[in-house]
């Protein structure tokens, strides 16, 4: 039977594979070096780092902007230079990637 593309064998089978990768790349690797070489190896498109940055960044602001969701969707589309709509449908629709449940299956 083939392996499920996010069963957790083949995850943790890959983040050995990584560890040996960044270590011989960079020695002792911190957090930076291993996302910098996950982006440069094409594994991590910019625009996911972005869209994370986008959905962090709302949480951060809506705070500022006192639950105003209006105005923290106006400040994403200045700081990331997208539109409204844009920074709204990454917030909604991109969030639920970052749960466990829906990337890796036990």
């Amino acid at each position: 039977m083939a392996k499920k593309q996010n069963d957790i064998k083949v995850v943790e089978e890959y983040l050995e594979l990584l560890n040996t990768e960044v270590s011989l790349r960079f020695g002792d690797p911190t957090s930076k070096d291993t996302i910098r070489h996950l982006i440069e190896k094409g594994i991590i498109a910019p625009k996911i780092l972005r869209n994370y940055m986008i959905i962090y960044d709302f949480d951060c602001m809506l705070r500022f902007n006192e639950g105003n969701r209006t105005h923290t969707f106006m400040d994403l589309s200045i700081k990331y230079d997208i539109s409204e709509r844009q920074a709204q449908s990454v917030v909604y629709k991109e969030r639920r990637k970052q749960q466990i449940t829906e990337n890796i299956t036990y």
